[in-house]
């Protein structure tokens, strides 16, 4: 009888851990394997935890920053650097001295005739250079303007008895630059709050999967992912998880709990093949599903995987004040 292992041992338990206030439905003794007899005996058996809660209240606070800055007081510091330099040049026409003019043989001159200085010509050239730079600083701006205008300015007059003649010429040479900086910051925190309230006596379901096994005498379980399942190729890698309540191994069996998601147990029910490996440190232990074992699964599907009512209770009505009497 030992020897057959699982195979003449499988059935469904249902029961409440009425310390824990968790009801507890699960397979026990599901062997993977049809073999009567068999050295190393692996079972792979459906889980699922219920538990009621009454209330679950999540709040998601986010801070969202943005930076902003009012400025009440606007203080602008100017500065300013007017250079100015003239380079002027004059040239006045050497005066003729007066003489007395010589008498001709005739007589014409008169005696001691006085002859009259041409006018004088004059020439005036100037070259100004002038260099501006502005500086100016507020709360939040700054502005430079700088500039160089460089103006060079001739002028020629010749004067005659009764005519002056004058030629000016005028050249300007200008260059400004301005800069403006501008720093704008600005600075909000809002906080945005989501409070997400459960309903009252809402219930909690955590599916397992977990493995009984005869391991050799050297096996030891690996750590990490522990369990593996191939199921219609689709790789699934477990490792070892907690139970909301007690779990309790039967007597001369190693059991492993794996947490998995309650799709898993849905494919596992449907598949055509599914793959069990379970790791050890120096060696690992494979079997291959038969249908048997996957109509275990499909037979505990059809069983608890049904619609409930929102009342109904975990524990019973005499433990748990807050539920109604109900049957779960």
């Amino acid at each position: 009888m030992l020897g057959a292992g699982c195979a003449t041992f499988k059935k469904q338990t249902s029961k409440t851990d009425a310390f824990d206030a968790v009801k507890v439905d699960q397979v026990v003794g599901n062997n993977v394997s049809s073999a009567p007899f068999q050295r190393t005996i692996v079972c792979l058996n459906p889980r699922r935890e219920t538990r009621q809660v009454t209330l679950i209240t999540n709040v998601n606070v986010a801070w969202v920053t943005n930076v902003t800055v009012v400025t009440l007081t606007n203080l602008t510091v100017t500065m300013s650097t007017n250079a100015s330099r003239t380079l002027a040049t004059n040239l006045t026409a050497v005066r003729a001295t007066s003489a007395l003019a010589p008498t001709n043989e005739a007589g014409a001159a008169g005696a001691g005739s006085l002859i009259m200085a041409a006018p004088p010509a004059t020439t005036n050239e100037a070259v100004t250079t002038a260099t501006n730079v502005v500086l100016a600083k507020g709360g939040n701006q700054s502005s430079i303007l700088a500039s160089v205008q460089t103006q060079l300015s001739r002028q020629v007059t010749v004067s005659t008895n009764n005519l002056s003649i004058t030629a000016a010429e005028n050249a300007t040479w200008s260059f400004e630059t301005n800069q403006v900086l501008t720093m704008q910051t600005n600075l909000t925190v809002v906080p945005v709050t989501n409070v997400v309230v459960t309903e009252t006596n809402l219930l909690l379901r955590d599916y397992f999967v977990f493995t009984e096994i005869t391991p050799p005498p050297d096996f030891v379980l690996a750590p990490g992912e522990s369990l593996v399942l191939l199921v219609d190729g689709v790789r699934h890698g477990f490792a070892l998880a907690t139970s909301g309540t007690v779990f309790v191994s039967r007597k001369g069996y190693l059991s492993t709990l794996y947490r998995v998601p309650p799709e898993l147990l849905v494919d596992i029910a449907n598949a055509r093949e599914v793959k069990v490996r379970i790791k050890g440190v120096n060696s690992v232990i494979e079997r291959t599903m038969n249908t048997a074992s996957r109509n275990t699964f499909k037979k505990f599907l059809a069983k608890y995987f049904v619609p409930e009512n929102a009342s109904v209770a975990v524990m019973p009505a005499t433990r748990v004040a807050a539920a109604p009497p109900s049957e779960f």
